[in-house]
């Protein structure tokens, strides 16, 4: 991006003055803002993610062809991690920027169940709430790059991880066929 000035666009000659310096500034910050969209347009942060919706953080039901998972309202899937116990997350550093966890919106103190009960919260360092599950600690994954995508089932990174069906939460997936739905690719439960 090339920054304008006055002078080399003729508005003004020879006189650069607090206008060349707002322009240059004003382009620097479209720069910032054009950077910032394109990092959040794929990021999967979980306040990236949840930002992108107007409201609480909402739970949902979506249904695929390997039966139902647990998704953000927005269509993102969440997942469990495999090393986490009852209420208590072990996902935190590099594990949680690859894994990022599913965190109540700024101000809400429960999450929102859209036919899924059973859901709570718990305090990760900072102050920050990552909702839960019947107990199990809910995440993103940064390799899902739109919603609908389920592309971290049965991955084995810091552990393993697998989606949520919401009437057998801890099962363990039992195939790793890849299967393909409107929303992107996934492994069939």
């Amino acid at each position: 991006m090339a920054i304008t000035t006055k002078q080399e666009s003729g508005l003004m000659s020879g006189r650069r003055g607090p206008r060349t310096t707002f322009v240059a500034l004003a382009s620097l910050g479209t720069l910032a803002a054009t950077a910032g969209a394109v990092a959040l347009s794929g990021a999967p942060a979980s306040a990236s993610r949840s930002g992108e919706r107007a409201g609480p953080t909402t739970i949902v039901v979506a249904k695929t062809s390997w039966g139902p998972i647990l998704a953000l309202s927005t269509g993102w899937t969440v997942y469990r991690f495999v090393k986490d116990s009852d209420n208590h997350s072990t996902c935190f550093g590099a594990c949680a920027k690859a894994w990022p966890p599913v965190l109540l919106a700024p101000g809400q103190r429960q999450p929102i169940g859209k036919g899924v009960e059973h859901l709570g919260s718990i305090s990760r360092p900072g102050g920050q709430h990552e909702v839960t599950y019947q107990g199990i600690p809910l995440y993103l994954f940064v390799g899902d790059k739109k919603p609908g995508q389920v592309t971290g089932n049965i991955k084995d990174k810091f552990g393993q991880w697998w989606v949520v069906n919401p009437a057998h939460p801890m099962a363990v997936p039992h195939s790793s066929t890849p299967t393909t739905t409107s929303g992107g690719g996934g492994v069939a439960y």
